[in-house]
């Protein structure tokens, strides 16, 4: 059974500053800690992923346990690239790079959307046409479910 090192759930929606610096939510500040890691996206999403040092090795070792060898060398590799580490300053603010904010089409709106382990960041138009194009039935889920059957 998977145990999340932090559960983030909410969104609120921020704006960059003329530093080019976002304010991280403070209901999702305490859970990321001072210092954690932003991803792009895997898997085609267009946003960035904001892990908790310890979420994001506990990502690591599973990404790493699911491949040997090469592969698995070069999934670490790129993942690392994909990746960078930030700290929230005293206002509560990351300064994304500019490669970053591409990636994940941000302009001058970020919506924060906690995501049980970790913290997504869109932009509000992609992430409202991500939601409505999105084919995710929820009548299924169970609250009760539990180990992930």
């Amino acid at each position: 059974m998977v145990i999340l090192a932090a559960s983030f759930a909410g969104h609120e929606i921020r704006k960059f500053d003329q530093g080019n610096r976002i304010a991280i939510p403070t209901m999702f500040r305490k859970d990321l800690g001072e210092s954690f890691v932003v991803l792009k996206a895997i898997q085609n999403e267009p946003c960035l992923v904001l892990f908790s040092e310890e979420e994001w090795v506990n990502f690591g070792n599973g990404v790493t346990e699911m491949f040997e060898g090469k592969k698995q060398a070069a999934v670490q590799r790129k993942l690392a690239a994909r990746s960078d580490k930030v700290t929230i300053d005293k206002q509560g603010r990351i300064t994304l790079k500019e490669d970053f904010k591409a990636y994940a089409k941000l302009e001058s709106e970020v919506i924060a959307v906690g995501a049980m382990n970790r913290v997504e960041l869109w932009a509000p138009d992609v992430w409202d046409e991500w939601n409505a194009d999105e084919d995710v039935d929820l009548d299924g889920i169970s609250y009760s479910v539990k180990g992930g059957k």
